[in-house]
């Protein structure tokens, strides 16, 4: 990778987000990796969406295509450049015990003091493509391509386009309305899969044991959404002296297992687990002495929940 070319082009595209947001960004390091770079720019100050990204994207494009010079301006002191310069961008801590300061100008854009090498004009960058915007703690961290490598991220998105766009029976033009249908209609489906899963929890019966005075609820479920079985489980567990044991089975070798108790029943459902999934191969779990999630073999989930229910009773004094 041409880290110069890297390297100015992410001084034109901090100039032209600085256009965008008229405010000086600070940029608190770029880094440069074999194939892709990432500028770290300060998030207390700004609000940066893709559209924005994008906008300075395209102007440094631009840019490159008029081959924008970039000059070379040296002073003794960072204060002394700033005199020059005021609106000049710098990291006054890495700039702090320079002997030199150099002010590199892209012609009518961006001015910046800054140690590193730079190319003598934006055509030598030759392409800039931005493939990603994240937020960590206090940074927006920005990803970006040149040159080369820009281009063949920016085909490789195309065909990515084509891909999905086939898969979902669109085209370039038409993708993204038929995205947002698909993800409305699967919306509708999923509300609807949660309202079905709510009322078949409910309506399970409560299977009563005198002796132990203990409530249970148990049921295998088929194509039940699992985060509203798990919160059902939750809930339950909340009641006393009751224990919940869930199937939910997808289409697959494997089904999802809950097994849970309520607080005042003594029983410790990883053991009881364990030692079940030790004398059978019903599959892998863990969780809390009062709560299990399991993957277990969907053939055998007739079995492992009597068992469950046989060895939980076993376990509970009457």
């Amino acid at each position: 990778m041409n880290t110069k070319a890297a390297h100015t082009a992410e001084h034109a595209f901090i100039g032209s987000l600085q256009k965008i947001l008229n405010k000086t960004l600070s940029v608190r390091k770029v880094e440069h990796k074999d194939s892709y770079n990432i500028v770290f720019i300060r998030a207390s100050e700004i609000e940066l969406d893709f559209e924005k990204i994008a906008s300075a994207e395209k102007e440094v494009n631009r840019l490159i295509l008029e081959g924008r010079k970039i000059l070379h301006h040296s002073f003794s002191s960072l204060n002394e450049a700033k005199k020059v310069f005021p609106g000049l961008r710098s990291n006054e801590t890495r700039l702090e015990n320079a002997g030199t300061i150099t002010v590199v100008e892209i012609e009518n854009h961006d001015l910046s003091a800054c140690s590193m090498e730079h190319v003598n004009s934006l055509s030598e960058c030759k392409f800039l493509l931005v493939t990603n915007m994240s937020m960590n703690e206090s940074d927006y961290e920005i990803r970006f391509m040149v040159g080369k490598n820009a281009m063949d991220e920016a085909v490789r998105i195309t065909e990515k386009i084509d891909n999905i766009s086939n898969q979902v029976g669109a085209n370039y033009n038409t993708v993204e309305a038929t995205i947002k249908k698909l993800y409305y209609e699967r919306e509708q489906y999923y509300n609807r899969l949660k309202k079905l899963t709510n009322k078949i929890l409910v309506d399970i019966p409560d299977r009563n044991f005198d002796k132990q005075n203990i409530n249970v609820i148990t049921a295998i479920l088929d194509d039940m959404d699992w985060r509203i079985i798990q919160n059902f489980a939750g809930e339950k567990i909340l009641e006393e002296r009751t224990i919940v044991i869930l199937v939910s089975v997808v289409d697959n070798d494997m089904a999802n297992l809950v097994f849970a108790r309520s607080n005042d029943v003594s029983l410790d459902c990883v053991k009881i687990f364990e030692d079940l999934r030790n004398d059978e191969n019903i599959g892998n779990g863990g969780g809390k002495p009062n709560f299990v999630n399991a993957k277990i073999v969907r053939s055998r989930s007739d079995k492992v929940v009597e068992a469950l229910i046989n060895k939980s009773l076993e376990s509970i004094s009457p």
